[in-house]
């Protein structure tokens, strides 16, 4: 890692850190008084003391070395990960039930190429590590972080029009 990588995620970390250390103090105050209830209070994304939250959209390089914990989308569902391949098929998982996006992700089958592999396909028997995500929708995830979550983003999502903007990946901070 470069050290202009490393600055920009020791950056993203402290602005995450911050952003959450004023939630938290936000949250108590509006405890201790009930006429400041209209600020907004941390929801199911309220930050555990031993993970932070980063967007997905964030640079997938300040990610790498990470364990994941979870994943929380906009509608502040939040599902526990362990792996970033748990990441990785939760996200697509949450694309595929909107029935639009199955419909583009199914076409998208077979015509989405790694360097060596189909990244999307009908079945995973060309795939070194397949997820299927439905029947006759398989994906391939034998990538490291860094790369699974930029094919995700550039390579999958964008091209079916997902908005993964207000998703965000928990991750541990024992580094």
């Amino acid at each position: 890692m470069n050290i202009r990588s490393e600055l920009q995620a020791l950056r993203a970390e402290i602005i995450q850190n911050i952003d959450a250390a004023f939630d938290r103090f936000l949250c108590r105050l509006e405890e201790q008084e009930p006429e400041l209830a209209e600020v907004p209070s941390p929801g199911p994304q309220e930050e555990i003391p031993y993970e932070s939250i980063f967007k997905l959209s964030s640079n997938p390089a300040i990610f790498k070395g990470t364990k994941p914990t979870g994943v929380c989308f906009a509608d502040g569902r939040r599902i526990n990960a362990g792996t970033w391949k748990m990441v990785y098929k939760a996200i697509l998982e949450d694309c595929n039930k909107d029935v639009e996006k199955h419909v583009e992700l199914m076409n998208l089958r077979g015509k989405i190429l790694g360097k060596t592999r189909v990244l999307l396909s009908q079945d995973g028997a060309s795939m070194t590590s397949p997820i299927q995500l439905d029947r006759n929708l398989f994906v391939e995830s034998h990538y490291d972080t860094e790369m699974l979550l930029r094919i995700l983003m550039t390579r999958i999502l964008d091209p079916v029009r997902y908005d993964y903007s207000q998703i965000t990946v928990a991750i541990r901070n024992d580094r």
